[in-house]
């Protein structure tokens, strides 16, 4: 063991903050705003960055002025920080005139935020430390809780530096209105990730970041080929029907019924249009083979996860989530569809006094989900045995929570299954029917299922009933 020498310095620890750094870059924007200040906003720093809270005033001054088109020199933000009141708190006149006069290199001033960044950023983690280890010694009910909020607190630091501030309006508001902009005039244009079904989408505006989706039906409607076939839309631009020049985006599939080998011998099947009895009864021809080849190459190449744990709870979904998405980020990728299949099979966190609560714990959950990582999570559920044909909201098993946490409803219906069909009258009908929209219309959709490869296609008289 290496002992330190008496007279060694203490180590420093880069959490401390370096205000020589902060007053270089408040200085450089003071003297040259123009080349200096879009630097800093370009490399994120905001006001809370700054160890000292003066400088993080002087600095949100300057923003403010900065967005409204006015000049950012040592005249307009010492007027800016009277106006507000705050000048004399900041240090007044003479310290303005300091920074000025020993300002940094302009030419430096996105290096200079990194430095002020990185110490902010180690500050958060520190403070999460120290309460994630307050909270271990305190005993805590359930360690499991514990784990997510730990993982949690340390994630958003990493990724979401910004999320624990109110955001006004006027920050994103440039960007919401270019975007309706340029919507206009195409009647084709959707604002989320194409579900690869035309008119699904122009009801929908394809699936939508922070939305939960479910996806009812009772047994045997195809509920899982449905969310396969999303899966591998949102994956595969090729196999869409329309939108195929957006890019793909990843998917995470969750399966608590089916596992993985049966999940990828379904989209096998969906990708090449295969026969799935004949593929999995080992009955495939040499033309086959050179096909299956094909689909096998493709979904290879797909970005699509599966996680078939049996009786997940959404703590242990949301932790997978998480990882995942970080994975994806630092390979400049993004996580764009969540599917569970399906929401009763999933485990609580804790126990509840009935199942309605715990259903009512994992729904809202999965809406949490959606919002914290800004992505689409779709969810299939079952319904309650009913003699009606047409299903209904309240035909949702535990209905009330699933029903309010949901931005979206629908449900897939095969008459062929509950009705007598000798004739084979309904033979390959299927229809989606859009029960609620809580950003637009509901409406019903014709779609044809394919049984030998258990998917779902356009009809040939595809069309949407908007209303229904």
């Amino acid at each position: 063991m290496i002992l330190p020498k008496e007279n060694s310095p203490a180590p420093v620890s880069l959490s401390q903050p370096d205000m020589e750094v902060e007053r270089c870059l408040l200085g450089a924007i003071l003297a040259n705003s123009y080349d200096a200040l879009p630097q800093a906003i370009e490399s994120k720093l905001i006001q809370d960055d700054f160890f000292r809270e003066a400088h993080g005033e002087i600095y949100s001054v300057m923003l403010e002025l900065y967005n409204a088109g006015n000049p950012v020199d040592l005249l307009a933000v010492t007027d800016a920080l009277s106006t507000r009141k705050k000048l004399t708190s900041v240090g007044g006149k003479s310290y303005l005139s300091e920074l000025y006069d020993l300002y940094g290199i302009p030419q430096n001033v996105g290096y200079y935020a990194r430095l002020i960044i990185d110490r902010a950023l180690l500050r958060r983690l520190e403070k999460v430390s120290l309460d994630i280890a307050d909270q271990c010694r305190s005993n805590p009910s359930t360690v499991n809780d514990l784990l997510d909020e730990a993982e949690a607190s340390i994630f958003k630091i990493r990724d979401d530096r910004t999320s624990n501030r109110l955001q006004i309006v006027s920050e994103h508001m440039a960007d919401v209105f270019n975007k309706i902009v340029d919507m206009r005039g195409k009647s084709d244009a959707i604002s989320g990730i194409p579900t690869g079904f035309t008119y699904l989408d122009s009801l929908t505006g394809g699936f939508q970041k922070t939305d939960l989706i479910v996806l009812g039906g009772r047994p045997g409607m195809g509920k899982t080929s449905l969310a396969l076939n999303f899966a591998v839309n949102v994956a595969i631009p090729s196999k869409r029907e329309s939108k195929r020049d957006i890019p793909a985006s990843s998917v995470a599939v969750f399966s608590l019924e089916m596992g993985t080998e049966q999940l990828l011998q379904r989209l096998l099947c969906q990708i090449g249009h295969h026969d799935l009895l004949s593929l999995r009864s080992g009955r495939i021809t040499d033309e086959e083979i050179e096909r299956l080849t094909m689909s096998s190459s493709l979904l290879r190449q797909a970005p699509i996860f599966i996680d078939d744990t049996a009786s997940i709870s959404p703590l242990e979904l949301r932790a997978k989530a998480r990882r995942l998405q970080s994975q994806l980020r630092n390979q400049g990728q993004s996580l764009g569809l969540i599917v569970v299949d399906y929401l009763q099979l999933m485990r609580p966190n804790s126990r509840h006094n009935n199942r309605e609560q715990e259903i009512r714990e994992i729904s809202g959950s999965l809406k949490a989900l959606a919002k914290e990582l800004s992505v689409t999570v779709l969810t299939l559920s079952q319904l309650k045995r009913s003699d009606e044909l047409e299903p209904s909201l309240s035909d949702l098993r535990e209905s009330g929570s699933i029903e309010q946490d949901a931005d979206i409803v629908f449900f897939v219906l095969r008459k062929e299954m509950v009705k007598e069909d000798k004739k084979n009258e309904f033979h390959g009908q299927a229809e989606l029917r859009l029960k609620k929209h809580r950003n637009g219309p509901t409406g019903l959709i014709k779609m044809h299922f394919i049984h030998k490869s258990s998917c779902f296609e356009p009809a040939s008289n595809f069309h949407v009933i908007e209303g229904e």
